[in-house]
């Protein structure tokens, strides 16, 4: 068996047009978009400010406990930080170009659980003990139950 040393063909052509014929566009021809340096930095932003909010609503909840407005804060806030860490995953992982039908049932889907448990912490917070008893309750759940054995 022996070792080739030749070079690929790719490596032989000095230009594009070489590789690809005069299917190669004109640059000059090719639409450029406007440049808005900030455009791609809005999402960033916007799952900073709700991360950065969340830190004292939670710190808040530890300390004082079962407080109305902060268990409304928590049944808003911690939701839009789900919502906005699925949908990057969303992005990355389910992009619009390779899966359109399904990136839109996924983003849909999203959508709506989002929204179902933005109205389930609602509905804890004023029919029920509010989301911060509840979340006691269903951390000491299980030394109850071994305390009722």
């Amino acid at each position: 068996m022996a070792f080739s040393s030749g070079r690929a063909l790719l490596f032989k052509a000095t230009g594009p047009r070489e590789l690809f014929g005069d299917e190669v566009p004109n640059p000059a021809q090719v639409p450029q978009p406007l440049a808005n340096r900030l455009k791609g930095s809005y999402h960033w932003m916007n799952e900073r400010a709700v991360t950065v909010i969340s830190v004292p609503v939670l710190v808040t909840a530890f300390v004082y406990g079962a407080q109305p407005i902060n268990d409304m804060l928590l049944g808003i806030v911690l939701p839009m930080h789900a919502y906005m860490g699925f949908q990057q995953v969303l992005a990355d992982y389910f992009h619009a170009r390779r899966w359109p039908v399904v990136s839109r049932v996924l983003k849909a889907a999203l959508v709506g659980l989002t929204a179902l448990a933005m109205f389930g912490a609602w509905r804890i917070n004023t029919t029920d003990v509010g989301v911060t008893d509840y979340c006691k309750r269903l951390w000491n759940a299980n030394k109850a139950k071994k305390s009722d054995e």
